[in-house]
């Protein structure tokens, strides 16, 4: 082609074009900005400057530059649209306005490349250069911008992707960023120029959205280069008084999609973003970010108690828009994109995590020089991955292991301890909310406080609240080996040693019988024991408040499921302030101390002091109480008996591990705390073996399992062979190869009899309702009673198929109840028509033996209006009851539903004050300082 064919028409005739530079505290970056503005080939008709309250001597730098006459000064807290405002009234009207940023280096056809885009359509109101990154000066940024429903910033580029030419045509897009940004002076006019409500963020988005409803074109310019420190979007520049708050790009991002959404779909984004920033909220806490968090928070209640604001946006640009929001959808990202960035996300952390050498990357934000072009760096595969990640290794291994052991168990688990899950988590709500009064009998007592954490943790799987017993019940060792790996981190520096601690610690809950027991309360105790300790040692080295606090938080977790978790820390805690010698010392441990016991007290609130007017019910641990059958020396040698239990041998060997490692001196102090540990679980265990307890349903005479305090003890020996592990290495070899050799016995056989036999009996899948089928289908309740007339009847009223986990520790302390407990004694030794009466006043028309007992059912039997029906086991035997049943369903009181609520918020507050906590990050100093030389001169 001739130069005529390609040489623009513009060039013949200029448009003329006003440049307003913005600056505030830029002088780090304005030295290269001002330097690359003079080289322009093709320079603007006018300038002006204008500084927002500086104080880092930007203002002299553009005084310098600009001259002091077309400089504007403009107080702290000048949004970015109104400091264009200010450059613009000091300057004469010209065809188009390019803003320019006081950190964005410019090429010497920028000027030029956006003026041949912006001329080739007289419809073209907005057009963008193409943004790369300073100082590497290579990686892409933008090439336009668009906005998903999420109110994500979205670019279309991958992190990272260098600019190789293939985004290199014009397209019209949402909008392009305001660096380097050339808006027609008409367009500017009509549309009021930039927001104020958006002093820094999604300025230039929304401003795009408005153009293109307008009908007026917003196009890149490839052949347009700037480069773009982003230093306020990195946090990388100092802030002063009048700076937006940090939730304020989140904040401006869901204004301009609510501002800006069409009338049709403004209900749906208005409530999709309110639940989406809740979630997002949720999420920023697991993550352990709470500032991002807080950000998610802050951005909602700004917007959402301020609809004024809102309603007058949504009228400001109704009357600029021309064109309907359909003809511009394709300038919007698809609905999954948000989605697919976090599927992407995940799915790289994890192959990052497994084999990193694998993952091809193209690099993130840097501030150090890239390398020579055509430089290639050849990765060698490395060792394998049990080599590099042993523990992750291990951890898989241990997984697969456990749902082999568990191959007989499907979600939906019960028997033995453990009572079915119910059919949502709405059911573990209501009982925390409402009670027990739809259950059977009305109570005010409140439900146990481990229900509350189920309902809290079965919130993402509502639907199915029997995949968290399941996972907690089958994968209970490989979480208790979890957190005892997080505490062998803490005492011992051996790789091996603290990864053969923390298989073994799982193993003791595998051994003891808990799983196929279903002994939910013992399991979650033995895995929350080991951050128990962990978080006493952390305080004891350095007593700080937060800490204290967490130890609070921490064992009234497990005290929620397992009681006996409560008084074993309290005592383990008074031993080590008895130990405290120094007064300054004793004082600042005891406070902190005193704090954590608060926490505990506050946080189990009514059911601690349930479970101290009955002490010897602190072996009832979450679930049915059923009796367990143990011998002193099981109880001694790990607590073991019933089924899926191991032979208790196995602990003899754990045992004499323990008491070897008292032999090395180097560690033989560090040795006997494990020890005092221990013997605190012995102890325990060895009590727990002289007494008996009861229930309020009338059960008496239970023996407790001693699963938990022999698991403690069980895993203090293997703590104490860790600890002792230390000085392996000042051995002789064949005798550090004998200890090795019997530290693995343990695990060996341990994992071999898990392996082996399974969890199964009495634990089974498939929940098996309390009610035959056909009693659920009818009105009022159904009294089920249990047991014989020599050793004792217990009974429950249920309502529908029957109790779920956490109604058998709910005692009907009401008048009516304890009327039915009456009757109910009546009925099993001299029934009489009033009896029956009662039980019908209370709404109860059944009554179910689930294993009958001739006696009882002879009594039953007897009763007035009493009618036999059908069972579906020849060992049952069901009657209904004739006459009109009051089954009418009561009301919790308000202040019941309220408590409910305390202690829902109180829990969760203290599960994310037990999280690490993620500071936002500290901006790092820019590497790409200049050196001020002489001033440049602009035209």
């Amino acid at each position: 082609m001739d130069d005529e064919q390609t040489t623009p028409t513009w060039r013949s005739s200029p448009p003329t074009v006003a440049a307003v530079l913005v600056s505030h505290d830029g002088a780090t970056w304005l030295p290269k900005v001002l330097s690359s503005l003079a080289g322009l080939t093709h320079a603007p008709t006018a300038w002006h400057a204008v500084d927002v309250s500086s104080t880092d001597g930007s203002a002299e730098l553009l005084r310098r530059s600009f001259g002091a006459e077309r400089i504007t000064y403009a107080p702290s807290g000048t949004g970015f649209g109104q400091a264009v405002r200010l450059g613009l009234s000091e300057l004469p009207r010209t065809d188009w306005i390019w803003l320019l940023h006081d950190d964005v280096t410019v090429t010497p056809g920028t000027l030029a490349g956006l003026l041949d885009e912006a001329t080739r359509s007289s419809d073209v109101g907005i057009v963008g250069p193409k943004i790369r990154e300073w100082p590497s000066l290579r990686r892409l940024l933008e090439v336009g911008l668009t906005l998903s429903g999420t109110a994500s910033r979205e670019t279309g580029l991958e992190t990272g992707e260098p600019d190789a030419g293939q985004h290199d045509w014009a397209e019209d897009v949402l909008a392009v960023n305001t660096a380097g940004m050339l808006v027609r002076r008409d367009v500017w006019d009509e549309l009021g120029g930039l927001d104020p409500e958006m002093p820094l963020f999604a300025d230039d988005l929304d401003l795009g959205w408005r153009a293109n409803r307008a009908g007026h074109r917003v196009r890149t310019a490839p052949a347009a280069v700037v480069f773009h420190a982003e230093a306020s979007r990195r946090r990388v520049r100092e802030r002063s008084a009048g700076d937006p708050p940090h939730f304020e790009r989140r904040r401006a991002e869901m204004f301009t999609v609510l501002a800006n959404v069409s009338t049709r779909r403004f209900a749906w984004q208005y409530v999709r973003l309110f639940f989406g920033t809740l979630l997002r909220f949720v999420g920023q806490l697991v993550e352990r970010y709470p500032e991002g968090a807080a950000d998610e928070l802050l951005a909602l209640r700004s917007i959402y108690l301020h609809p004024g604001r809102l309603k007058r946006a949504r009228r400001w640009r109704q009357s600029t828009a021309r064109v309907p929001h359909e003809d511009i959808a394709h300038l919007f990202p698809p609905w999954w994109l948000p989605y697919q960035h976090t599927w992407d996300t995940l799915v790289e952390t994890v192959r990052a995590m497994v084999r990193p050498e694998t993952v091809e990357t193209v690099g993130r934000r840097t501030y150090y020089d890239d390398t020579e072009d055509g430089e290639e760096i050849e990765l060698d595969a490395g060792p394998s991955i049990w080599r590099r990640r042993p523990w992750l290794t291990a951890t898989v291994l241990f997984t697969i292991l456990a749902l082999v052991a568990g191959r007989q168990l499907l979600p939906g688990l019960s028997g033995g301890a453990l009572l079915p899950a119910p059919e949502t988590a709405g059911g573990w709500w209501e009982l925390v909310l409402r009670g027990a009064d739809d259950i059977g009998l009305p109570t005010l007592a409140t439900a146990p406080p481990y229900v509350l954490l189920l309902a809290l943790a079965a919130i993402p799987v509502w639907f199915a609240p029997e995949l968290l017993v399941w996972a907690l019940l089958v994968l209970g060792p490989v979480l208790a080996g979890l957190t005892a790996h997080r505490l062998a981190r803490l005492v011992s520096s051996h790789r091996s040693a603290r990864i053969t601690f923390a298989i073994s610690y799982g193993l003791v809950v595998a051994a003891g019988g808990a799983i196929d027991q279903g002994r939910l309360g013992t399991v979650v105790g033995l895995v929350v024991a080991p951050v128990i300790v962990n978080v006493a040692l952390q305080l004891v080295a350095v007593p700080h408040w937060q800490t204290g606090l967490r130890l609070g938080i921490w064992t009234a977790i497990g005290a929620a499921f397992a009681p006996l978790v409560l008084p074993m820390t309290l005592l383990g805690l008074a031993v080590v302030l008895g130990a405290r010698r120094g007064h300054a010392e004793l004082r600042a441990l005891a406070t902190q101390v005193a704090l954590s016991v608060g926490v505990m007290v506050v946080l189990l609130g009514p059911w601690l002091v349930q479970r101290a007017l009955n002490p010897w019910r602190v072996f009832w641990d979450a679930g049915l109480a059923v009796s367990a059958d143990p011998s002193l020396p099981s109880s001694v040698l790990g607590g073991w008996s019933g089924p899926g239990s191991a032979p208790g041998w196995i602990g003899i060997t754990a045992v004499l591990v323990g008491a070897l490692s008292l032999l090395p001196a180097l560690t033989r102090s560090e040795v006997r705390w494990a020890w005092i540990v221990g013997l605190v679980g012995l102890a325990t265990a060895v009590l727990g073996y002289t007494v008996t307890y009861g229930t309020p349903s009338g059960a008496s005479g239970i023996v407790p399992t001693l699963a938990l305090p022999a698991g403690v003890f069980l895993g203090s020996m293997l703590g104490a062979a860790l600890l002792a592990s230390e000085e392996l290495e000042f051995l002789p070899r064949r005798l550090t190869a004998g200890l090795v050799v019997l530290a693995l016995v343990f695990p060996a056989l341990a994992g071999l009899h898990w392996l082996v036999r399974g969890s199964h009996d009495p634990l089974h899948d498939g929940s098996v309702g309390v009610v035959p089928a056909y009693l659920v289908d009818r009105d009022g309740s159904t009294l089920v009673v249990r047991g014989d007339l020599e050793s004792g009847a217990t009974y429950v009223v249920v309502r529908g198929a029957g109790e779920h986990l956490g109604e058998e520790a709910m005692s009907r302390s009401s008048d009516a109840a304890d009327e039915v407990r009456t009757a109910v004694d009546r009925l099993l030794s001299s029934p009489s028509a009033g009896d029956v009466q009662t039980l019908l006043d209370a709404g109860i028309t059944a009554v179910y033996l689930p294993d009958a007992d001739e006696q009882l059912a002879s009594r039953v039997d007897s009763a007035p209006s009493m009618q036999p029906a059908g069972s579906e086991s020849p060992t049952s035997r069901v009657w209904t009851i004739e006459g009109e049943a009051d089954v009418t369903v009561r009301d919790s009181p308000w202040w019941r539903v309220a408590l409910g609520l305390v202690q829902a918020v109180s829990w969760l507050l203290a599960l994310v004050l037990t999280a690490p906590v993620r500071r936002r990050p500290e901006p790092e100093p820019f590497a790409d300082e200049v050196e001020e030389d002489e001033a440049v001169v602009l035209p």
